[in-house]
């Protein structure tokens, strides 16, 4: 009798960690996570090659509420992986988190929230920079 109630705590152990690590894909891959917090603050607008300030000449709270609706996945690609090509922009703010830098270009788009961790992918990136392309000044 002792040898089925240890079967079925191992079997019972075995299942709780099957879920946890479901949970756990769940949550890193499935779930999507607002990219900025709601007190963001835009601090400086590049774009281009060159990451030519473009910050005085942008809408910024226009730019802010399309932020606002950004989605980021839950995990982070190590190192910067974005290239910067002819429509890249890069928007460097502050949340009450810490900083918040996006990084939107053809190839990649993500957020590096200042953690250390990397650049966590954008849900729609390519939409984003669309949008955000529309916003900014003609070359």
């Amino acid at each position: 009798m002792k040898k089925r109630w240890k079967i079925l705590l191992v079997c019972v152990v075995v299942v709780a960690a099957v879920a946890a690590i479901a949970a756990g894909i769940c949550t890193r891959y499935v779930l999507h996570y607002p990219a900025v917090g709601e007190d963001y603050q835009i601090h400086i607008v590049e774009v281009g090659e060159g990451l030519a300030d473009v910050t005085d000449q942008v809408d910024l709270e226009a730019l802010g509420s399309l932020l606002q609706n950004a989605k980021r996945l839950g995990y982070h690609r190590g190192g910067n992986t974005v290239r910067m090509g002819t429509r890249h922009v890069l928007i460097v703010g502050i949340d009450k988190t810490g900083p918040v830098n996006i990084s939107l270009d053809e190839d990649a788009c993500s957020v590096d929230r200042g953690d250390a961790l990397g650049h966590y992918p954008l849900v729609n990136g390519e939409e984003l920079l669309d949008q955000v392309w529309a916003l900014l000044p003609e070359p």
